[in-house]
């Protein structure tokens, strides 16, 4: 008899640790991680922080420009996954409910925002004459875009 209640012991903590239950959320939070989309915005940053050294006048503005670009967007998509996080982690059904409406707001504000953005920088690329800086700029342009879709996504999953 005890030797049963030891296995069983043993096989319920190797389920628990094989396939833990998720305390609450209402979708797999991986769907909601914005993580990499962060990682890019940031690593924008320090490439055009790291060019910003060696310019001075035009060239080193339309670098700060899109220096204050990606961190705005990085800042912006840090909210977003926060937001989301807590989201994931609310048990209560009618909680969950009462915060979706204002998540999906915030997130099309996000996305709206980001496409905004990605066309300010598509004009700004014409003053951009270091060409490291253009070309980071412009596939910036194209990650403002794609981030804008992953929010688009994000909001409408929340139906």
């Amino acid at each position: 008899m005890k030797f049963n209640r030891v296995v069983v012991a043993v096989l319920g903590t190797i389920c628990l640790v094989a396939f833990p239950k998720r305390l609450g959320g209402q979708a797999d939070s991986s769907q909601h991680d914005l993580s990499a989309q962060l990682k890019i915005f940031s690593n924008y940053s320090k490439d055009f922080r790291a060019l910003e050294d060696s310019l001075h006048g035009e060239d080193l503005q339309a670098v700060q420009f899109f220096d204050g670009v990606a961190t705005t967007a990085g800042d912006r998509l840090d909210a977003a996954k926060t937001m989301l996080e807590m989201y994931d982690n609310i048990s209560c059904k009618p909680d969950s409910a009462r915060v979706k409406p204002i998540l999906k707001k915030h997130l099309e504000m996000y996305s709206w925002l980001m496409d905004h953005e990605a066309d300010r920088s598509a004009g700004f690329l014409q003053f951009a004459k270091v060409p490291a800086a253009a070309q980071l700029g412009l596939k910036m342009k194209d990650d403002l875009r794609a981030a804008k879709g992953k929010l688009d996504e994000l909001a409408a999953s929340l139906k």
